[in-house]
């Protein structure tokens, strides 16, 4: 009975946690099997079709890459472009075996894999989840006309509840690190400053506008990884808000003749029941408000938008008649309309609406 490599084993399921193992997963193959090339490769149902979404394959063929996705990797090649049923579990099969090719469709994979330096190949694949599903194809020299060989099947077949758990593994391993990915984009993308550190201040996660805040060192900085005030007071004031000894949960640092700096803890038992997120805020600084975004939202001209920004900014009306030249009795009719427009009773409830809107950017 045809016995699988323990490297092999190694090999795959070290690619889970660092995916350039791949390519050396496929080398040990590629020099036991004797073959030209071997490849991974992540394909995805679409449109009736197999479409491939991510792949990687042994260090001798990724050097040949260019001339093997010429046409082996393109809609030209049977594989892709023919109509896809249902996906079985698991399936060895190869180019000459497998009943999905025409005779036409068999012409045009030999005489296309041949012009790209590949020759016939055979497969094993998993379906990992409704629409996805993992290949191992394996490409014979392009004089080597041999189909899969009993030995060469037989290894696969032992192989496969190894590559099938280990593809299974790594799927679900890059779906979470993608959606990990996805949500720290988010959280830098809303501009609000957010941090997780544990009772003893010690940093465990940051969003990149707490990142730049804790570089600007306004009030709070970091020291040996741990998180500490730039004030001997505020400092213990920030260790009793992390500990939970603060009443109210919120915390300013600075202020009057230092730039203030806001903090509220939370619990982040959503990620340790040890850890605690604070969000920063710096209450001093300036908020721009796009003219463009305020006049699409509030249905407003550009000069009444200019307006509406420069009061949202803390400006006067005066302030804003004296910038663009204008007399104040004009300005305060440009604020009429806008007061109108918006629904707004008041010019501070414009400000609230303004400022509650999207359209400020920190």
């Amino acid at each position: 009975m045809a016995a699988i490599s323990d490297q092999w084993i190694g090999a795959l399921y070290s690619a889970i946690d660092e995916p350039a193992r791949w390519v050396g997963l496929m080398d040990l193959l590629r020099r036991d099997f004797g073959v030209e090339c071997v490849a991974a490769q992540l394909l995805i149902a679409a449109q009736g079709k197999a479409l491939p979404v991510w792949g990687t394959r042994d260090s001798h063929s990724e050097r040949h890459g260019r001339l093997h996705d010429s046409w082996a990797n393109s809609p030209a090649n049977p594989r892709f472009s023919r109509p896809i049923g249902p996906i079985p579990d698991m399936e060895i099969l190869s180019d000459a075996r497998s009943p999905a090719y025409s005779a036409q469709d068999r012409r045009r994979l030999s005489d296309g894999l041949a012009r790209c330096g590949l020759g016939p190949a055979f497969w094993i694949s998993h379906r990992l989840d409704k629409d996805h599903r993992f290949t191992l194809i394996f490409h014979r020299t392009p004089d080597d006309r041999r189909d899969m060989e009993p030995r060469e099947e037989a290894l696969l077949a032992r192989m496969a509840p190894h590559m099938h758990q280990a593809a299974k593994l790594w799927l679900r391993m890059s779906e979470a690190e993608a959606k990990a990915e996805w949500i720290a984009q988010a959280h830098d993308a809303t501009g609000v400053a957010m941090l997780a550190c544990d009772r003893d201040l010690r940093l465990h996660w940051s969003n990149e506008p707490a990142r730049a805040l804790l570089a600007d060192g306004h009030g709070l900085r970091l020291r040996h990884g741990h998180l500490a005030a730039i004030e001997r007071n505020d400092h213990d004031s920030l260790t009793a808000l992390v500990e939970g000894r603060s009443d109210r949960g919120v915390l300013a640092l600075g202020g009057i003749d230092r730039p203030a700096l806001h903090l509220r803890a939370r619990p982040a038992r959503h990620l340790s029941r040890d850890l605690v997120l604070l969000t920063l805020a710096q209450p001093d600084r300036p908020v721009h408000y796009a003219h463009g975004d305020i006049a699409r939202l509030f249905g407003l001209t550009i000069t009444e938008a200019s307006l509406a920004a420069s009061l949202a900014a803390g400006r006067s009306v005066s302030d804003f008649a004296a910038a663009r030249g204008i007399a104040e009795g004009t300005a305060r009719l440009h604020l009429k309309r806008v007061l109108a427009k918006t629904g707004a009773g008041r010019q501070s409830e414009l400000v609230r609406r303004i400022s509650g809107s999207v359209a400020g950017d920190k």
